[in-house]
């Protein structure tokens, strides 16, 4: 199953692709995501405790318009569990920033989630 979400973000996308990239504006989001940004590398998200919460591949970058990554099951190694993919489109100034996750075996919990996902990085980036 297919998860699409949107959200309109009044700052430009190069702002908006700061809260990906830039350790210190994602540190106001709890963390920071760890890669060194090219196609093959790995990329997750590392808690301020330290801790890898997330872990996967990175497949797709194209800087302050698109990213897409594979989400490894914590569980089981390398097992993807989901590619997500994050595409940033200008608009007039603002962004509108599309985030789909395929396959997503929880709906519900999984839209949720990125309700309040997307919510926090138009806060943030909004706020730079």
């Amino acid at each position: 199953m297919l998860l699409e979400k949107s959200i309109l973000i009044n700052a430009t996308p190069a702002n908006v692709w700061q809260v990906f990239t830039n350790p210190e504006v994602t540190r106001r989001m709890g963390g920071e995501y760890v890669s060194n940004w090219k196609v093959g590398s790995s990329f997750g998200w590392k808690g301020l405790d330290g801790n890898m919460y997330t872990r996967g591949v990175i497949l797709q970058i194209t800087p302050n318009k698109l990213l897409q990554h594979h989400l490894f099951n914590p569980d089981e190694g390398r097992s993807i569990l989901s590619t997500i993919t994050y595409e940033l489109q200008d608009k007039n100034g603002s962004t509108l920033l599309l985030a789909k996750e395929d396959p997503v075996t929880s709906y519900e919990d999984a839209s949720a989630g990125w309700d309040a996902a997307l919510q926090a990085v138009k806060e943030l980036a909004e706020s730079l």
